[in-house]
Formats: structure tokens, C-alpha cells, sequence
């Protein structure tokens, strides 16, 4: 790999220092996010495995995800994923060394089918889930 090639891949990979604020803030908070949505997902499985013996720590959870400042939190680690999502599909075509991705549409190409792809499984996943 040639030096101007090396350049090119860390100028993808880092983040602009340029960036607004809130930008750098959503970066920080991406951790913290999945942190707080695998939280959340473990208790509900605990609940969901309680729930054989009495039907109470289900009710808990149910009423755990109803309360207000849950809702938020949930609002806002979901915004932070999707805003998270967004920056790696643009990240990808920069990243990967090839002479394919040189071209803006061969680039939007790319970043298009890794949403449909996304697209496609969380359908796969929703349909899946209200059978």
C-alpha cells in the first residue's frame, strides 16, 4: 500500500474535528447506548424466563418499558443506533481498498445495498415476530 493510500484509509476511518457539537456528543454516547439497550434486553429475557414460575416479573418488565423516562431513554438509544448505522454504511465504501469503490456511484451503490439489506431483515425479523 502506497503512502497516499494509507492516508486515505486513516482520513476515512477518523472522525472530523471539524464536527458540530452534538455530532461529537452523538459519537461518545453510541457505547452508553448499546450498553443501555443490551441492559434492557437481558432483563427482559430474565423476566420472560421467570415468567414460568409466576406471571409478576413480566408485569414488572411491561411496566418498566411503559414508564416515561424508559420510553425516552429507549427514543434516544434508538436515534443514536440509527445515527451510528448511518455514519458506518458511509464509512464502509472509504475504508475498503479497492479501485471498484473509486467512483461516487459505485460508493452510493454500496451504502444502498447495505440498507436494503438492513431494510430486508429487520422486515424478515418484524414479520417474524407478529406470527
Amino acid at each position: 500500500m502506497n503512502q497516499q493510500d494509507n492516508n486515505n484509509h486513516l482520513e476515512a476511518t477518523q472522525i472530523n474535528a471539524k464536527c458540530p457539537f452534538i455530532i461529537t456528543i452523538m459519537h461518545k454516547l453510541v457505547p452508553f447506548s448499546m450498553i443501555w439497550v443490551s441492559l434492557v434486553l437481558i432483563y427482559g429475557v430474565v423476566c420472560m424466563y421467570t415468567n414460568a414460575v409466576g406471571q409478576d416479573e413480566f408485569y414488572r418488565f411491561i411496566f418498566f418499558l411503559r414508564s416515561p423516562f424508559i420510553v425516552g431513554l429507549n427514543c434516544i438509544a434508538l436515534f443514536i443506533s440509527v445515527f451510528h448505522t448511518i455514519v458506518w454504511f458511509n464509512l464502509l465504501p472509504k475504508t475498503i481498498s479497492s479501485s471498484m469503490f473509486n467512483k461516487q456511484s459505485n460508493t452510493l451503490l454500496v451504502i444502498v445495498g447495505l440498507w436494503a439489506v438492513t431494510l430486508a431483515v429487520s422486515s424478515f425479523l418484524f414479520l417474524f415476530v407478529l406470527k
